[in-house]
Formats: structure tokens, sequence, C-alpha cells
């Protein structure tokens, strides 16, 4: 049994001290300052009175031979140019140049995956038309970048429209977060030109996509036709604007019902697809999909897939509803309990944590292999561990919020999404009674490399970082801290903040730095002494228990912090008679730079054990974090 003391007194003792005296200063950098100086970044954690950024919106075409898995593509971009400079040029990302012979990749390729990248075939800006061949001038391709050389600059508040058709083709067996599931089953992504972010700290974004980074995309409307063979269901970024166009009478009744079901509604079943009747019987069907502000956009398809949806309430001031889908194949090991764990996710996160209602008004999980996500889009592997399914669905929808409605730099700081997703599903599962809660994601590949040269601090820009430290900065360590931090300043003034950074930087790209200072204007403490060795210096948790003694009818347990990294303390102690009882200090107990905290247990019970099990911590040497009383 678990039982918590009502009364104890704590001291720390100022033994040996971490530091001299803990800093309490922000390390800024550079390019950092320059955004405070020019007015677009404040230093509250608001974004500044000049601040601006880029859009581009999508109106695209594109048909699917699904045996082939080519993609053929045309379309119209209209990009938006917010900033106060006139630009000279374009920078296009191409994305499956990544499948390229001869591309630099992070990740090996199967043979048959390789191709010539993205296939330009026609490109004008502005109604000029562009050469793009290998020996234009006006072009420059360098891996998974395009600049283009706009024949005429593009003024500040100007607006041009790049008209562009492509042929690119989805991979089969190196499936890297998108590909090919099964013979007709797919998941594509980044299968369209899209034009970089330009902003306000760095510029044109020119990072090459290697495999390991993820995304950094401005934010768009996006109207999108997919155009397949008529046996296939298509979800996709967005509201689906034709069903009536595509799908069989009683599949649209179905799927129409299920808007306002608070029931797992079967849309396809079992017999829609042995009978061959879940869409409308023509050669082909194009599939017409909308999103209103979003940064990406992705879609899967299937012949065979099963298609289950339910919806739940997100606002209860105005009533508005969220669809969810599941898409798997028959005889799914979890997909069948994917749109339920969905349903009670995406409630959690509008009324508990983060605690705003869902911001988009549908979301579909697909049965893949890949477990990654895109706006209202979630690629997931299959699971036969029921624990799994809970912590990857949430997780995955989680990041909604990180760095969807917040459009984060994942490229250079992929610890704000992931981390805050770890979080999340963490106090979902949690929630839930899921034993795993405890555990974030690749904490056991941390655990055997906690302090090794390759443990870098958490602000180490994950591009220039390599698995498996890229893993242990933007997962484990950086749930950690939030978790950590949560605790020191409260679970209320926690949310707080983070529901006041959500809505300082909706739709908008925040730097780690906003994350910062907004939790400390809404906390009204200076935390420097807490974020600073946490990511800007090379340490680990190391918490241990140094002595437990009994004098004048009490105890005192002595807690050493070992390590660099101020953790909070959860102590449990174990009595004569098999009880045991739990005590929590938050990390403020290290402040001012203690090395040893004294914690009084006034009996009158016999300890004959202490010790510090909290898994979460990831605590560097675990060896010393038992102490059995003689």
């Amino acid at each position: 049994m678990i039982r918590t003391a009502l009364c104890l007194t704590i001291g720390c003792a100022l033994g040996p001290v971490i530091v001299a005296a803990e800093v309490s200063e922000q390390y800024v950098p550079k390019n950092f300052q320059r955004a405070y100086a020019n007015g677009t970044r404040s230093p509250d954690g608001r974004p500044g009175p000049g601040y601006w950024q880029n859009r581009a919106d999508y109106e695209l075409e594109i048909e699917l031979e699904p045996k082939s898995r080519w993609i053929t593509g045309r379309g119209t971009i209209t990009y938006f140019n917010n900033s106060p400079d006139e630009l000279l040029e374009l920078v296009f990302h191409l994305f499956p140049n990544l499948y390229a012979a001869g591309a630099a990749r992070d990740y090996e390729v199967q043979p048959d995956d390789l191709t010539s990248g993205m296939v330009i075939q026609a490109l004008a800006i502005a109604g000029a038309e562009v050469d793009t061949s290998p020996d234009s001038e006006a072009v420059e391709l360098e891996g998974t970048t395009l600049t283009v050389v706009l024949h005429e600059p593009l003024p500040s508040q100007g607006s041009l429209e790049v008209s562009v058709s492509w042929q690119s083709r989805i991979n089969r067996d190196s499936h890297l977060r998108d590909g090919a599931v099964d013979a007709s089953s797919l998941f594509s992504a980044y299968f369209f030109p899209r034009i970089a972010v330009n902003d306000d700290i760095d510029g044109w974004n020119r990072t090459q996509y290697t495999g390991t980074t993820e995304f950094y995309n401005d934010f768009g409307d996006f109207e999108v036709d997919i155009t397949i063979p008529g046996p296939f269901i298509v979800w996709a970024t967005g509201t689906l604007q034709n069903p009536e166009a595509v799908l069989s009478p009683h599949v649209l009744h179905r799927y129409r019902s299920s808007f306002t079901s608070d029931e797992i509604v079967h849309v396809v079943d079992a017999i829609d697809l042995a009978e061959h009747r879940a869409t409308l019987p023509n050669t082909t069907n194009t599939w017409r999909f909308a999103a209103k502000n979003v940064s990406d956009f992705a879609f899967a398809t299937s012949d065979h897939y099963l298609w289950d949806a339910t919806s739940v309430e997100v606002d209860t001031s105005s009533s508005r509803r969220v669809r969810l889908d599941a898409a798997y194949p028959e005889g799914s090991s979890d997909f069948d309990t994917v749109a339920g764990i969905a349903r009670e996710a995406v409630h959690f996160m509008s009324f508990d944590f983060p605690g705003i209602a869902f911001p988009y008004p549908e979301l579909s999980v697909f049965q893949g292999l890949a477990d990654m996500e895109y706006p209202m889009m979630v690629n997931d592997s299959a699971s036969e561990v029921p624990e799994r399914s809970v912590q990857l669905t949430s997780h995955e929808i989680f990041h909604t919020y990180f760095p969807f409605l917040t459009g984060m730099n994942e490229t250079r700081y992929a610890w704000m999404d992931e981390g805050l997703a770890c979080l999340g599903d963490y106090l979902f599962t949690k929630q839930q009674g899921v034993q795993r809660y405890r555990l974030f994601w690749f904490h056991e590949l941390y655990e055997n490399e906690i302090g090794h040269d390759l443990d870098s601090p958490i602000f180490v820009r994950s591009d220039v970082v390599r698995e498996p430290a890229y893993l242990h900065s933007s997962y484990s360590k950086a749930a950690a801290f939030f978790l950590a931090l949560r605790d020191l300043i409260g679970e209320d003034d926690f949310t707080a903040a983070l529901r006041t950074f959500i809505q300082r930087w909706s739709g908008r790209h925040p730097l780690p730095h906003d994350l910062f200072a907004t939790i400390e204007a809404v906390t009204g403490q200076d935390l420097q002494w807490f974020i600073r060795p946490w990511f800007f210096e090379f340490g680990v948790v190391d918490l241990a228990i140094a002595e437990v003694s009994h004098e004048e009818g009490k105890y005192r347990i002595v807690i050493e912090r070992k390590g660099r990294y101020p953790a909070p303390i959860n102590l449990r102690l174990t009595f004569l008679d098999g009880s045991t009882e739990s005590l929590f200090r938050t990390a403020a107990v290290w402040k001012n730079g203690e090395s040893l905290c004294t914690i009084e247990y006034p009996g009158p019970q016999t300890i004959v054990k202490a010790e510090l099990p909290d898994e979460s911590l990831l605590d560097a040497d675990t060896t010393n974090n038992t102490f059995s009383v003689p």
C-alpha cells in the first residue's frame, strides 16, 4: 500500500555545492538576439511588434497508380511574402530526392527504391517559364533543395503564383515515414514540391532532408484532388469535400453518421470489402480534400482496409465535435481498438492537457509501418501490446498541438515537439491506468548511454547530431525535463503556461526561448537555474541515498545530488510490517546549488529500506538508489 505522509520537515544541508553559484542568466544565440533587436520576437516570449511569417497556399491535382506507385501531379502554389525584404529567389523542398541515386542519407535504401527523385516536368513562376534542366543558370539543385532565381524580385507584401507539374514514386521496401504497406495499401507524404520556410531567424531553410530530422513548414490552405482506381479508399489531411461522389450510398450513410456518433461506426466492414461495394463502381474516383491553415498534407489509400469512425465533443460552449477514423486490414492485432483510443485521447487533450479544444475537424489513424504524425493524419504500426497501442496512438495525436498548431522547427529543435508529446502520452496513459506511462519513448536505449560522450545537451541542434544522440535529446531527456519542470512549478501553473504559449504561437513559428520566456512570464519565476544545466550543459540526473539514520525518535534520510541536472526526489520508504510510504520533493531543493538534502521522517514506524524508484527521472546510476537500514 502506498500512503502519503501528512507532516514532514525538510532541511537541505549545504554540502559540497554543485557549482559555486548557479548562473541565473539565459544563453541566447546570436541569431535569436538579432530577432529581438529587429523586433520580430520579444524577450518575454511573445511575438514582437515586427513579427512576420510567409505563407503558401496549394491547389494540387494528383493521379496515383497504386501498382506502380507512381504519382503524377500538377498544381498551383500561391506564395505570400510578408517579410520586410524583397525576395530574389524561391527555395523548394523536393523531399523525394532522398531516394535519388547518390543522395546523402542517414539510412540505407533498398535498390528497388532508388529513383531519379522528384522529376519537375514544368515550372512557371509569376507566368515566366523556368528552365529546370541541369545546365540552367536559373536553378540550383542541391540534394533535396531546389533554388530558383526569380525573373523579377518579389517585393515585400507581394505575392506570386507558381505553376508546377511533376512525377515521383512512393517507395516500396524502404518505409521511412511513408511508403507502401502492402501490395495495395500505401501511405504518402512529401510527395509534392513545397516552398521552404523563409523566417526571421535565418532566412531560407535550406536544411537537407537525410532521413533523421523531421520538418519545418509554413502554414497554408490546401485543396487536393486525388484520382485513383475505383476500389481504393483515400484518407487524407483535411475534410473530404465530395463523399457522395466516391462512396457507395450505404457507406456514405455510415460515414455521415460518424460525425455525431459517440459509438464506433464501422463505415466499411468486411462484407463491404468482400462484395466490392465500399466505393462507387467507377474505373477511377477523384477524392477531393480541403484543409485550412495547416503545415503539411499527407494521404493514405487501400482497397482492402476496414474503416472505423467515431466522434467526440471537444468544446462544450459550442458543442463542436471532432471526427476520428481508424483504417486497418482485417485481422489487425490492435487497430480495432484505435478509434476508441483516439477518442479518449482527443477528449483528454481538449479538456485536461493541454486543455485546449482539438483544433482540427477530423483526424485519421492509418495502419502503416512508420509511427509518424502529420496534420490530421497518423501513420502508425500495429502492436500486439495493448499498452503500446495506447501510448503510440496518443503520442502521435499529441503532435497536433506540437508542432502543428504551434509551428515549431522540428528540423532544429525536435525536443520541443517530441518532448512535449512524450509528456502528453505519459499523462494520458497514466490517466488510463497503463503501466507503461513511467517509461518515455526510447527510455531503454538511453538507459545504456546516460552520461556517455554522445549524451549531449538537449539544446544542441537536431540537424547536427545523429542517432542515438538525436533520440536521447529529443525524447527521453526532454520529456524528463518537462515532467520535472511541471513538478517544480506545479501542475496548474505548468498547464497555464503551456496554454499561453500555444495561444501566443498558434499558427506561428516559436523558438525555444519563446517557450522558456513564456513559462517564466506566466509563473513569475526566474527558472534559469533549472533550465540552463538541462539544456545548455553536459550532465546527467544522478540522485543517491547517502545515509539513513535514526536519532531522537525520527529518521533522517540524506539524498545526495551527484549529477549536474537538478531533479525531483521521489522517495519510497518500506517499513518493518511491509507497508510503504512515498515522499516527494521538487527540484527546488537544489535551487541554491546544494548537493545534499536531508528529509526528516517523524516515525513511529521502523524503516527497513529507502528507495528512489522513479524510472521517469532517467537516473544515471541506479546502484546508489536503494539503502537498506540495518
